[in-house]
């Protein structure tokens, strides 16, 4: 028998050893993947964004030949443009092709004032010989020869007085027009609206006159700001005039300006960039407060070149100056930022000053004699300062600095406001609020099965109690935001008194415990007093509900209007008490598994010594357990806390999803996951967005990888510490 048994072990050791050796392999291999997984996580949210802070903007030049010496009065789009001829003063429009291809395409006839809107060239006003002013809004510059017939017909018609010598137009949207005639002795504001009748389906444009300017006032120097609804005059010495439709003006002046040399309206018409002599560029915005409109200062750049030509606000935000030598600087005021782009110089044989224009979509072109260039710029790439994330900012709209996350502007010539600080408080709060629940459960309840429960019980409610953890947290969300929160605004004074009650109904019936007969203390504990805390629970909510019912029956106002009414505290139906209850309920499980496996961790001996030293066992766990079980628990609080910083759906659906810097326990929040869930679909690829939310992945990641590491750092040392007690 032995030797058939020896024999048999050495007949399945091979088997046993490549078992062994496969399963080795196997195991390594998947730890390297895994560890191979999250470096290409990390390394691939590093690449994601880095362009957002080292890239480089790039653009494209383009040469063209022109075979006309009309000079070009403006460019209609990257190869169209209108020209005006010098010797009988018609307009025509010619597009170019291939350099050195030029085709005619259309012929203003009878038109002595043109003036086309800076942002779409469909938009244009016309004045005829005989002071007919003519506003279309969908003019089709290139009819084409099979269409050369066609009479294209203005939205409105109106005769003149007299002939302006100069005009202005701006859309404000698909029915308003806002028109600016200027004559020698004054400045006329007209205003085109679209009207539709209750009955008829057609519309009817009434053109009105909004405001006359008697004094006289430079057409450069007036400017439509607030999308159409006020007109700023600006005089050289720094004073301006802010004037509203009714009438009403408001007039200061820039202290920090003087002489100025060029002004302009940014792309969202509440920002406006002034360029002194000293060629310091100062952005103001427009805000508002009880007196009215005012201009605060925002921000200022200092330009390289002093020689400066044109200055331009294209659509794509902040402003490009063009300097005589050819050289462009763009001042991106949106992520405060300034590029720099040169075109050749134009040959010595050109004596006249190159002439600079802007096409509606942002093409800086710059006409020489027979040559033209144009510089397209590529924006989806700019690059900001890391620090700008996270700072206080002046945005348009706003008297003082900041914290904005508006990466979706309510109109489209808003500027972005990408400000991660709300965010990072959001996710924070949120976690903050629920540890404040959880945490003190967790560990409660850990501390109670360790060493005050049956090892019987101890078996049956550790399972439960991590079961918890299976519940998806969509179900969470879903219970939070269509029942927890509107139940929550209509019981808070329930809440409030519960959360009062229980720990002194508690407290009573542990008094009440210890007297009843039978030397119940905690070292002869058998479960029967899990049903009495129970019972003094269920007492503690009798007591919160009459007490509720008692203070509002005394009072017209709920605890909600009564805080708004008496201490100003506005209470948002989602806000972070729901969010610290029900993502506390999500993170009890896993802060109660670790914690209660860092007090079993501990060596009976040490809680047996101190029993026969003669302490309770209260006194054990406080003295000797919870002291030697410490670092296990702050690493279980440590992956709470992490884990309620991942969370996703919870704070998604429960929150409001408002980025505030409010630290309130009664306002909502915005958390850097919830963000990430919301705006990464609808996200515009190699976009500035784009590389933000990635930046705000890398965050998240590195967060929770560190905490984690952290944590289980704490937990291996815990080990080691006792394994030599």
């Amino acid at each position: 028998m032995k030797s058939r048994y020896t024999d048999a072990r050495s007949a399945l050791a091979p088997s046993r050893r490549w078992i062994d050796r496969i399963v080795t392999v196997a195991v390594t291999t998947g730890a390297t993947l895994v560890l191979l997984a999250i470096a290409s996580i990390f390394l691939f949210l590093i690449w994601a964004s880095w362009p957002l802070f080292w890239a480089d903007t790039r653009s494209e030049i383009i040469t063209y030949n022109l075979d006309t010496h009309s000079p070009v009065v403006a460019a209609l789009g990257e190869t169209e443009y209108l020209s005006q001829d010098t010797a009988s003063g018609d307009f025509k429009v010619f597009t170019l092709g291939n350099p050195g291809e030029q085709k005619y395409e259309d012929n203003l006839g009878n038109v002595v004032r043109l003036a086309v809107d800076e942002q779409s060239a469909s938009v244009l006003v016309t004045v005829t010989s005989d002071r007919v002013l003519r506003l279309y809004s969908d003019y089709d510059w290139f009819l084409g020869k099979s269409s050369a017939q066609k009479v294209q017909q203005p939205i409105v018609s109106q005769q003149l007085a007299e002939l302006p010598e100069a005009m202005r137009v701006q859309a404000q949207n698909e029915d308003v027009f806002h028109i600016l005639l200027h004559y020698e002795d004054r400045v006329e504001w007209l205003v085109a609206r679209s009207e539709r009748g209750p009955v008829s389906t057609s519309t009817q444009v009434i053109l009105q006159q909004q405001l006359s300017l008697d004094t006289a006032h430079e057409i450069s120097s007036v400017h439509f700001i607030g999308q159409g609804a006020m007109l700023l005059s600006v005089a050289e010495d720094g004073r301006y005039w802010i004037y509203k439709s009714d009438s009403s003006m408001i007039a200061g002046r820039f202290s920090d300006v003087s002489e100025l040399t060029f002004v302009r309206v940014l792309r969202s018409s509440y920002g406006i960039a002034l360029i002194d002599s000293n060629t310091l560029v100062h952005i103001y915005g427009i805000s508002f407060d009880e007196q009215g409109p005012a201009l605060s200062l925002l921000d200022q750049y200092p330009l390289t070149d002093t020689d400066i030509a044109e200055v331009f606000a294209p659509p794509f935000g902040g402003l490009i100056v063009a300097s005589s030598s050819g050289n462009l600087e763009w001042l991106d005021t949106d992520f405060q930022s300034q590029q720099y782009f040169s075109l050749r110089e134009p040959p010595l044989s050109h004596a006249a000053q190159p002439a600079w224009y802007m096409t509606p979509d942002g093409v800086i072109v710059r006409a020489t004699g027979n040559e033209l260039m144009s510089l397209k710029v590529d924006t989806r790439e700019r690059s900001l300062r890391i620090l700008s994330l996270f700072e206080r900012r002046m945005y348009e709209g706003y008297e003082s600095p900041q914290y904005i996350w508006q990466s979706m502007p309510l109109t489209p010539t808003a500027e972005s406001k990408f400000s991660i600080t709300p965010l990072i408080l959001g996710t924070v709060k949120a976690a903050f609020y629920s540890l404040l629940f959880a945490a003190p459960l967790a560990i409660a309840a850990a501390i109670f099965t360790s060493y005050f429960l049956t090892a019987d019980l101890r078996a049956r409610i550790k399972p439960l109690v991590e079961l918890l953890a299976a519940i998806p947290t969509v179900i969470l969300g879903l219970v939070a935001g269509l029942w927890l929160a509107p139940w929550l605004e209509q019981n808070l004074g329930l809440i409030v008194s519960f959360v009062i009650a229980v720990p002194l109904c508690l407290y009573l019936a542990s008094r009440i415990w210890r007297l009843l007969p039978g030397n119940r203390t905690e070292a002869r504990l058998s479960g029967f007093e899990l049903l009495f805390s129970a019972a003094a629970i269920a007492f503690a909510l009798l007591i919160a509900s009459a007490l509720s019912e008692f203070t509002a029956s005394g009072t017209s106002h709920s605890l909600v209007s009564y805080l708004a009414h008496n201490w100003g505290i506005e209470y948002e139906q989602r806000n972070a008490i729901v969010v610290g209850l029900v993502m506390g309920f999500a993170v009890i499980p896993t802060i109660y598994s670790i914690a209660e496996d860092a007090l079993a961790a501990v060596p009976p001996y040490l809680r047996e010594g101190a029993l026969a030293m003669g302490a309770s066992e209260w006194q054990a766990a406080k003295s000797v357990v919870l002291p030697t079980a410490a670092p296990g628990i702050i690493s279980a609080v440590m992956m709470g806390f992490a884990r309620a910083v991942g969370e996703t759906m919870i704070v998604l659906m429960a929150t409001g999803n408002t980025a505030t810097m409010d630290p309130s326990l009664f306002t909502g929040l915005r958390t850097l996951s919830a963000t990430l869930a919301l705006e990464m679909p609808e996200v515009v690829p190699d976009s500035v967005h784009f590389h933000v939310l990635m930046f705000i992945a890398l965050l998240l990641f590195l967060f929770t990888f560190v905490l984690n590491s952290v944590a289980e750092w704490v937990r291996v040392r815990l080990r080691e510490r006792v394994a030599q007690l």
